[in-house]
């Protein structure tokens, strides 16, 4: 009964939480509803982590039985972090803007981008799997921290993005993919 109780304070607050929220995105001209849909997963991640039930503790880990969607979502973010990688290195750095001075042809610029490129891929190869690896709820986490890399990255490319428009995908990764570390920080 105590524990019915206790989900029902929690789920009457988080109900007030999400109507304010749903509000505040109904009247902002530049985030639509549904772009705020995420958080209540987030959130659901969060919550399994506080009330600590085992039965939905499991259900988080069972995602990571599904070997093929588990290696998907790893190769996913192992792409993203390479494209981030080859954008940064090859707009932004010193030794790309030499090369386009001096190398003024596609074909040259694009053995640029592959040669960075596989560099990336290599190092990306190895250290994503070990960052992802020890994760709680390895499928549960890498689709969050892929929504948040995955967001950064394509407004890497927008120039004209604001923080202030993407918040709810930012903070839905953030919940999703460090949600099961709220407990420690408490």
């Amino acid at each position: 009964m105590m524990l019915y109780n206790c989900g029902l304070a929690i789920g009457t607050r988080m109900s007030g939480l999400y109507d304010a929220i749903m509000s505040w995105a109904a009247d902002s001209e530049y985030i639509d509803p549904e772009h705020v849909w995420p958080l209540g997963i987030g959130s659901i991640v969060v919550l399994v982590a506080l009330v600590d039930v085992r039965p939905l503790d499991q259900l988080l880990a069972s995602l990571d039985g599904f070997t093929q969607l588990r290696q998907l979502l790893v190769m996913a973010l192992k792409g993203v972090a390479a494209g981030m990688i080859t954008h940064f290195a090859y707009s932004t750095s010193d030794i790309s803007f030499r090369s386009r001075q001096t190398l003024q042809s596609k074909e040259r610029a694009l053995l640029i981008i592959l040669g960075v490129g596989v560099g990336a891929g290599l190092l990306i190869d190895v250290v994503i799997p070990q960052l992802v690896e020890p994760f709680p709820f390895v499928v549960v986490q890498t689709t969050g921290l892929l929504l948040v890399v995955g967001m950064w990255y394509l407004h890497l490319l927008i120039e004209n993005w604001k923080l202030s428009n993407e918040w709810p995908h930012v903070l839905s990764g953030l919940l999703i993919a460090f949600g099961p570390y709220v407990p420690y920080l408490l």
